[in-house]
């Protein structure tokens, strides 16, 4: 004899598994930002370099003087007793050793009073009113500046350029502007670029009202 036994029969559920939730992926890691390359030094010049206030400048125009010597105070003397100008046409005067000492900056007073060039006449005066003149002492189609003037060239160019936003395309040579040998055939810009640092081409250096002007030009 079988007894049979019926009632309510409980099954335990299986467990719940969560559904898969994937990691979120990690946002990749920009690379470090290169550090902004220091200022130049202002270069040791004789006479003030720094000025509370600056004109607008847009070009930097390089010169030889033509002469084996010369300096600052001799060219001045020369500008105003012969050519009757009111001061020495150029910004800043870079010796040789012969009347001033090789690679001395020598700073005109036009530099100090901001005050136009009178170095590169032109239709429209572009490069005297908006041009820091710079005049090397020695004939540069007899021979090269001296290493000295080299550096001193650069060390100005590229402080001026920090100091004025002034891009590498706006840096003259005077028969970059005129129908002149001057600086000398053993003088070339690429002389000069060679040496200055690259942030001077950035384009972040060429303002609206320098490219138009060229531009127009």
């Amino acid at each position: 004899m079988f007894l049979a036994v019926a009632g309510c029969q409980t099954t335990t559920p299986p467990p719940l598994i969560p559904p898969f939730t994937p990691l979120p992926t990690p946002k990749p890691t920009p690379p470090p930002t290169p550090p902004k390359p220091l200022p130049p030094k202002a270069p040791k010049t004789t006479g003030k370099l720094e000025v509370p206030r600056l004109k607008e400048w847009r070009y930097i125009v390089i010169h030889h003087s033509g002469t084996d010597s010369g300096s600052a105070k001799k060219f001045d003397q020369f500008h105003r007793n012969v050519k009757h100008w009111d001061s020495l046409g150029y910004h800043f005067v870079i010796g040789n050793g012969h009347g001033s000492r090789d690679g001395e900056i020598e700073v005109g007073p036009r530099w100090v009073a901001q005050q136009h060039g009178a170095h590169t006449a032109t239709s429209g005066n572009a490069y005297n009113n908006y041009g820091i003149g710079i005049c090397m002492v020695g004939n540069f189609d007899a021979k090269a500046p001296t290493p000295a003037q080299m550096q001193a060239i650069t060390d100005l160019v590229a402080y001026l350029q920090d100091r004025c936003k002034i891009s590498n395309r706006n840096i003259k040579l005077h028969r970059d502007c005129k129908d002149t040998r001057c600086p000398g055939r053993k003088f070339t810009k690429e002389m000069l670029l060679a040496r200055l640092p690259n942030r001077a081409s950035e384009p972040s250096f060429w303002s609206r009202d320098s490219l138009l002007l060229n531009w127009l030009k």
